[in-house]
C-alpha cells in the first residue's frame, strides 16, 4: 500500500502501476526526501518518469502550486490520472504521456523549482537529463534524483551543485541545487 505522507492529503491511499517495469518509491523514502527539502513550498514541479505520480502528488499535497507529471508508459499515465482524481488535484496539474527526450525538447518557457528524476535504473540517462534540465530550472531550484545505490552522480552539472546525498537500502537519493551563475 502506498500513501501520501504529509500535507493536505496525508494518509490518502494511492494506486500503484502494476507492472514490473515500474518501481514505486517506498513511503519511508519519500518522507525522507521531503524532510531533506526542509519544508520549502514550490511553485512549479516536474515529476519526470512519473510512474504513479507519487513524488509529484506528495509535493502538491504539501503546498506546491502546479505539477507536470510525465511518463512514456500509458499504464503509468492512467494511474497518475486515477491518483489525481482520488486526491481531487487534477486542475493543479498537467499529465503528459511523453518520452523524456520529447518532453525535454519541447519544454519551452517552463522553469521549474523542483524536479524529480526517477527513471528505471537500467535506463542510465541521468547525466543527459541533468544537463538538459539545467536551463529549465529556477535559481536555487532543486532536482531530486533517485538511482541505484551503486550509481554515483557527478558533483556538478553546469550550474547544478550536489547538496545532499543519502542511501536507503538499494537506492541512492541525490539532491542538486541550481546556483545562480
Amino acid at each position: 500500500m502506498m500513501r501520501i505522507i504529509g500535507g493536505d492529503h496525508k494518509g490518502r491511499i494511492l494506486k500503484r502501476v502494476d507492472k514490473s517495469t515500474t518501481r514505486e518509491t517506498a513511503d519511508m523514502v519519500r518522507e525522507s526526501v521531503f524532510n531533506m527539502l526542509s519544508g520549502r513550498i514550490f511553485n512549479l514541479v516536474l515529476d519526470l518518469f512519473a510512474g504513479s505520480g507519487a513524488y509529484g502528488l506528495e509535493a502538491l499535497s504539501r503546498g506546491s502550486k502546479y505539477l507536470y507529471a510525465v511518463d512514456h508508459d500509458k499504464d503509468a499515465i492512467k494511474t497518475v490520472f486515477e491518483n489525481a482524481k482520488i486526491l481531487d488535484v487534477a486542475e493543479h496539474m498537467t499529465i503528459l504521456q511523453r518520452d523524456y527526450k520529447q518532453f525535454l525538447k519541447g519544454i519551452g518557457n517552463l522553469y521549474f523549482d523542483l524536479v524529480f528524476i526517477d527513471p528505471p535504473y537500467d535506463l542510465d540517462v541521468y547525466d543527459e537529463v541533468l544537463l538538459a534540465l539545467n536551463s529549465s530550472l529556477e535559481n536555487h531550484g532543486l532536482i531530486v534524483v533517485e538511482t541505484k545505490k551503486q550509481r554515483v552522480l557527478e558533483e556538478k552539472y553546469k550550474d547544478l551543485v550536489k547538496i545532499k546525498e543519502k542511501t536507503y537500502g538499494i537506492k541512492r537519493i541525490t539532491i542538486y541545487e541550481k546556483m545562480p551563475s
